[in-house]
């Protein structure tokens, strides 16, 4: 039986005229005013050297207490295990590394939101995406010991064409729950492939050991950032306990995100943000629509100047 498209068209106006009132309060920047906001909030949060290594290295490290108050990470992570307790986690996981997979987490506790918003790891995704840029996932990885390598990788990959623009068009905002370390199956990069514009060779997926490679050990609390085309994996987990973390991968306008955020937003997700929030869920951009097509105050939201940080 098909979805009833009259009803969830119905269902998606109002949330969409609830995202329309946040806009007329709030728009967000276009053309050179998007790139003086931009400016405004890297000097506000004091992202600088952030700035730079993602232009070098591809990836940079927000310090604990930075992007929120150390007190979240406890938080995030007691929902994620209430979380873990009553659903059924992904078999993904078990077949490529990254554990056991909670997916949409989003709608499911505020401490979500909280860390999605959060500004100043929401101004390097700005920097990367634009203001436009929409949550694709919202998921928690939870990686036991013995757990396997997860294969170096570029999140572009399987998603755009290579070689790949400069720009990125997907880019990975992962919190960091318990310390990361090589035992405990840390994150490990490639600093500077994101220049390469091109996926990891077949030959090249389990290099985890190679030179170039560097392992991020950073403490609980940190929260890295990465954009699309850096080659990136997790080394093997060989101490006892369990790694967590947060992961909100975004995308550029454009891009279809991996779960349906405006299927599953509430008016009441809505009213306690920003019209930013809005837009993240997907609720400002054009499409998609149904037989109702597309609105014509949506697109006068979208992008106008060809700007990348629009």
């Amino acid at each position: 039986m098909a979805i009833d498209r009259y009803a969830l068209a119905k269902e998606m106006r109002a949330l969409r005229g609830l995202a329309r009132d946040k806009w007329q309060q709030d728009p967000l920047p276009v053309g050179p005013a998007a790139t003086q906001q931009l400016q405004a909030d890297i000097d506000l949060y004091e992202l600088h050297k952030n700035i730079v290594q993602l232009e070098t290295d591809g990836y940079t490290v927000i310090p604990p207490g930075k992007a929120a108050p150390v007190a979240i990470i406890e938080r995030i992570k007691d929902a994620m295990l209430e979380l873990e307790a009553r659903v059924d986690t992904g078999s993904l996981g078990s077949q490529s590394g990254l554990g056991s997979t909670l997916f949409h987490m989003l709608p499911e506790h505020e401490v979500f939101e909280e860390a999605l918003m959060a500004g100043p790891s929401l101004t390097l995704v700005t920097y990367l995406l634009g203001f436009r840029a929409k949550l694709s996932q919202c998921t928690g990885l939870i990686k036991d010991s013995g757990a396997p390598a997860l294969a170096l990788h570029a999140d572009h990959s399987g998603k755009f064409p290579a070689p790949w623009p400069k720009l990125s068009n997907y880019s990975v905002v992962t919190w960091v729950l318990t310390d990361y370390t090589r035992d405990n199956g840390a994150v490990c990069v490639w600093p500077g492939s994101h220049r390469w514009g091109k996926p990891v060779p077949p030959d090249m997926v389990m290099a985890h050991d190679h030179e170039e490679v560097r392992v991020l050990e950073v403490p609980a609390g940190s929260v890295i950032i990465w954009h699309g085309s850096l080659w990136h994996g997790a080394v093997p987990r060989t101490a006892e306990g369990r790694r967590m973390t947060l992961v909100l991968p975004h995308v550029r306008d454009p891009v279809q995100p991996q779960e349906l955020f405006w299927a599953s937003v509430t008016p009441e997700m809505i009213e306690r943000h920003p019209a930013r929030f809005c837009t993240l869920m997907g609720l400002t951009s054009a499409g998609p629509w149904l037989q109702d097509g597309p609105d014509p105050a949506r697109l006068a939201m979208g992008p106008t100047s060809g700007s990348q940080f629009e």
